[in-house]
């Protein structure tokens, strides 16, 4: 089993935070979705919220190959 490395979990969410950057869909949707997460309406919140992790998990997917 891999251990590990001290700060590799940095490198990954700096990565991800480049791709988005670079990546103007991503952005905009990251943006969208992090303005709707405190919406009064719960079903607005839970559909940021969705969206949000779906717009993360998408540059982890190509930063880790």
């Amino acid at each position: 089993m891999a251990v590990p490395q001290p700060g590799a979990e940095l490198g990954l969410l700096w990565a991800r935070a480049i791709e988005i950057a670079r990546r103007p869909d991503l952005s905009t949707r990251y943006a969208h979705a992090r303005g709707r997460l405190e919406d009064p309406n719960s079903a607005i919140a839970g559909h940021a919220l969705r969206e949000l992790t779906a717009v993360l998990d998408d540059p982890m997917k190509a930063v880790r190959g």
